[in-house]
């Protein structure tokens, strides 16, 4: 367990003051400058919400009434935090859907609420479904279960297809709507034991009847959900108090009519089912108590997590249910027959010095065991009273990995008050009661306490691949001698999957690529390859998508550029080099697009001609410098993409003569045709293996007859996950203030201080207003929702396009650049 990143409040701090508020019973926070985190949870997208008392940044408001706020923030950018709500009660509860989108809320007044950045930006949520037990404080919460579930086999491990390597496993999802899809919702749990569901959809959505876990209301202090293979929600609740059993039910969410055979009424009926229960402590009982309860995961579990804690020591159980035979008595049986029953039995056990707090095991298993039936392997980790963490293995219950939070902060009375795993479970957050934020890498989860190694690597990040779940916490974890390895052996291991595999997940592949080549000092170029692929298959796809051919000329069985792909691979002897007898073989009607349309692309137009500038430009320069593969020259080395720019160039001749406005612009110093010029110096470079000296001479001459704008070919990584990472660890942030960045991090796209829109590639002044910067790069995109602007549907359809996330995958946040 290394520390990667520790992140405080500001030292800036007024003089302490006693602090007037509602909920002031119970409190361990007694003066106005103490700080303290009641929960946290991290999305499949790496985004930590923690709730928290008292002002994170020395900039935010004096303390009122309201305050206990709900934050969260990019790991790559733990500083820059983003309040979501605020309130009086104590929150209790957070947690993320599978998907990342949605965040529920419960606190100690009994409310549980939905919250979700409708406009996909980190600082503006919004909260689209609430429930209330008044007066009923809520203990768990969870999301209704999708049905999806993927594990990487082990058993399968030397396999090279996806398919074999990753496999679905056979789940439900806990209620389905029209047509068999699952429906979206959550289900709360209070303190004595109501619990009530809420079902999404439509306008309002529909809540269920709340029903009493186990049938009978007790004052439970532990309670812990998860879900089975069948889609029903289980619970475990305990009251902590010594002698009393631990109830273990099974809650199932159904659609009820009203009347059978009716479909008039849309209402869902909430169930409780009583399970075998536990009686963990049977003597002793006066000095032992149990002190938390877990399940072993929340995806199907095979067992629980018990807290046993004594005077000064304390106790994991591990407990599982499992089938008994007994004999029956003869007295009963004229033969000597058996019965089976389920009963729990402790199956391994960890012995702790200290008292244990609090439990955490990873949410998102998702590597199976080594042999038929085996659990499946994850990290857990327990809290102590003396500011430990310590991570144990699932199977073997060992030891691999140990953090003193005492010893970190220098001082004695240091204690972890929330800790969770990240997406993939290769990196904990964990937080102490003044809310200063540790972030750790873990060891390999199939070999405990071992150093990350390439084959682990490209485990996960090929099931990141596959899931769509983020790869942050992998590339933390990484070395700076394994970047180009790991990279290779990706790409290698990808061109083995079927074709239409390799079309759904390239996006995925080259913004891992991306990701993992900006973490080098020296590998911009070959950063810069995986960009320019990534935004050339964009304005590929985007521009062909215009295309509306007349109804004389529709076809079904092919794409409306099809042709054009047809006529560029059949070598006509009579076309040559030469753009203009191109279009003597094609129809012209069948790329016709709107003038009108054509005025708002010619952003994506001119930004297309200077990239391919820029590449032929630097072809000799790139050659003589390095002969090495992975670099911004492969691009005009791979036949595909020299074809592409070629389509390109021939249909934007066509909509020249369309609308001669919507071809690039340029301050040349002699007359030349760009367009005809690059098309005749890529055809050249398509028909040789290596440019010759007059080729390479041609591409020279293309600065001396115009100018050629600076562009930014990447994107440079700003954060945790960007050179920095192989400095001098752990990295030292505070609340609300941006760390200083090294000169690999600034943006080199423009000369001078002029800032580019890296989504549609206009400049924007070197204090624009109304932007949106990524938490993953330097790239920055102006917000066009809420401007009145009249816009085409295709400058729509490509704002859509990254409305959701940079093309680096980061996440958007509203701010002014300075």
């Amino acid at each position: 367990m290394d520390l990667i990143t520790v992140v405080r409040r500001s030292h800036d701090e007024e003089s302490p003051r006693k602090r007037q508020r509602l909920n002031t019973e119970n409190s361990p926070w007694e003066n106005e400058s103490d700080i303290g985190v009641t929960a946290c949870a991290v999305s499949p997208q790496n985004i930590i919400a923690f709730a928290c008392y008292g002002n994170l940044k020395p900039n935010m408001s004096k303390p009122t009434d309201q305050n206990m706020t709900v934050v969260v923030c990019d790991t790559n950018t733990p500083w820059d935090t983003h309040i979501v709500k605020s309130c009086v009660a104590q929150v209790t509860v957070l947690e993320w859907d599978q998907s990342g989108h949605y965040l529920l809320i419960g606190d100690t007044a009994g409310n549980a609420e939905i919250w979700t950045t409708l406009t996909h930006l980190l600082n503006e949520w919004t909260r689209v479904a609430n429930i209330s037990l008044p007066d009923e404080p809520i203990q768990a919460g969870t999301f209704f279960f999708n049905g999806k579930k993927t594990v990487f086999n082990s058993q399968n491990r030397e396999s090279v297809s996806y398919l074999d390597k990753y496999t679905q496993v056979d789940m439900k999802p806990s209620i389905r709507g029209f047509g068999g899809r699952p429906l979206q919702g959550f289900l709360v749990v209070g303190m004595t034991g109501l619990v009530q569901a809420f079902v999404m959809g439509g306008t309002k959505g529909k809540t269920t009847n709340v029903e009493i876990l186990g049938g009978v209301r007790l004052a439970y202090s532990y309670v812990d959900l998860a879900w089975t293979k069948d889609g029903e929600i289980l619970a475990i609740a305990c009251t902590g108090i010594p002698l009393d059993p631990i109830v273990y039910c099974k809650l199932t969410i159904q659609k009820d009519d009203g009347v059978e055979f009716s479909c008039l009424l849309d209402e869902y009926r909430l169930r409780s089912e009583t399970l075998t229960g536990l009686f963990p402590l049977q003597s002793a009982a006066s000095e032992m108590r149990v002190c938390g309860i877990n399940f072993s995961s929340r995806e199907d579990p095979s067992g629980i997590f018990l807290l046993v804690n004594g005077m000064s020591s304390g106790t994991l159980q591990y407990w599982e249910l499992s089938e008994v035979e007994r004999t029956i008595h003869s007295l009963f049986s004229t033969s000597a027959a058996t019965s089976r029953y389920l009963q729990w039995q402790c199956m391994s056990v960890f012995n702790c010095n200290s008292k244990i707090t609090s439990v955490c095991p990873s949410r998102n298993v998702w590597v199976s065991g080594s042999e038929a039936g085996a659990h499946s392997q994850h990290h857990l980790v327990i809290t102590t009273t003396c500011g430990e963490l310590l991570c144990l293995h699932r199977d073997s219950m060992k030891q691999v990995g140990l953090l003193s939070i005492a010893d970190r902060s220098k001082c004695e009375n240091k204690t972890v008050s929330s800790v969770c795993f990240t997406a993939t479970g290769n990196a904990l957050i964990a937080f102490d009661n003044s809310a200063t934020m540790f972030i750790c890498k873990l060891s390999p989860i199939t070999d405990p306490g071992g150093p990350v190694t390439i084959p682990y690597a490209l485990m996960a990040l090929e099931y990141c691949l596959i899931t769509g779940i983020d790869y942050w916490d992998v590339l933390i974890g990484l070395r700076s001698t394994m970047l180009d390895s790991l990279c290779e052996r990706l790409t290698d291991c990808f061109n083995q999957q079927s074709i239409g595999l390799q079309q759904l997940s390239q996006y995925r592949l080259h913004n891992i690529k991306l990701a993992i080549f900006r973490l080098g000092p020296s590998s911009n170029s070959k950063a810069g390859l995986q960009y320019g692929i990534i935004m050339l298959n964009s304005v590929y796809s985007a521009l062909k998508s215009l295309l509306r051919p007349p109804p004389e000329l529709f076809n079904q069985d092919r794409a409306p550029a099809d042709s054009l792909t047809a006529v560029l691979s059949s070598k006509i002897p009579e076309i040559g080099t030469e753009v203009d007898k191109v279009l003597l073989h094609l129809e012209v009607k069948e790329f016709t697009v709107e003038p009108s349309t054509l005025i708002t692309v010619q952003h994506l137009i001119q930004w297309t001609v200077t990239f391919i500038l820029r590449l032929l430009n630097n072809l000799p320069d790139w050659r003589a410098a390095t002969t090495t593969r992975g670099t911004m020259c492969d691009m005009l080395r791979d036949p595909k993409l020299l074809n592409m720019f070629r389509e390109l160039l021939v249909i934007f001749r066509i909509w020249g003569l369309i609308r001669h406005s919507c071809l690039p612009t340029f301050s040349y110093m002699e007359n030349v045709d760009v367009i005809a010029t690059l098309f005749r110096i890529l055809t050249r470079l398509l028909q040789t293996s290596e440019p010759d000296e007059s080729l390479l001479d041609e591409c020279c001459q293309l600065s001396s007859q115009l100018i050629i704008p600076d562009i930014g070919l990447s994107l440079p990584a700003r954060g945790i996950a960007s050179p920095m990472l192989f400095n001098q660890l752990p990295l030292q942030y505070e609340y609300g203030i941006h760390p200083e960045e090294t000169s690999l991090a600034k943006y080199d796209g423009v000369e001078g201080e002029s800032k580019v829109d890296s989504i549609r590639h206009v400049y924007l002044g070197p204090k624009p207003h109304n932007v949106r910067y990524c938490s993953r790069c330097k790239g920055i995109s102006i917000i066009v929702k809420g401007l009145r602007v009249g816009r085409s549907a295709a400058a729509k359809s490509w704002d859509m396009r990254w409305q959701m996330s940079c093309p680096c995958r980061g996440m958007w946040t509203r701010q002014e650049v300075q």
